[in-house]
């Protein structure tokens, strides 16, 4: 999530044009534990449902993991398998060559060490329609590509 205005509302990105969006918004890993208003998260995941997909269908729905008792073992356990996944890439041991200490690392190991921690996670999901194919879930890749510039328009930021 970006910096706080003094309001304890994430400065909104009035001014922003659509291709400006486009061609700035970046993954974040490193996060504030400001909680995301209501309003704010509502607005994010309606722009988010109003991707295009094939058919028109829009198959994607959202689970929105926040502080309860479920979203707390959910982030966990999503938090100890991100960890898992980064250290075998950092070391090499899935057959990639090892990460250098680099800013992308360190950025990286930070958002690892500290997912328990965001605010919010939404996990984006595929409504399956028909039988699985290879192709199957590529329309929730506007839905994320969406829900991301909507929360950079609303000074948040987010990683897929």
């Amino acid at each position: 999530m970006a910096d706080s205005a003094p309001t304890g509302r994430p400065q909104v990105l009035d001014d922003i044009g659509l291709l400006e969006a486009l061609a700035t918004t970046r993954a974040i890993r490193r996060y504030t534990d400001d909680p995301v208003g209501d309003a704010d998260l509502e607005q994010i995941l309606w722009h988010a449902g109003r991707a295009p997909s094939g058919s028109n269908r829009q198959p994607f729905r959202f689970l929105v993991l926040r502080d309860g008792r479920n979203a707390r073992a959910a982030k966990s356990l999503l938090g100890q398998s991100f960890r898992d996944g980064w250290n075998d890439k950092r070391a090499g041991t899935e057959g990639e060559r090892a990460y250098r200490p680099s800013r992308f690392a360190d950025s990286m190991q930070h958002f690892v060490d500290h997912f328990e921690s965001v605010p919010v996670v939404i996990l984006v999901c595929l409504e399956r329609y028909r039988a699985p194919g290879p192709y199957e879930g590529a329309s929730v890749y506007p839905a994320c590509q969406n829900l991301l510039l909507a929360a950079r328009a609303l000074g948040y930021g987010g990683a897929l």
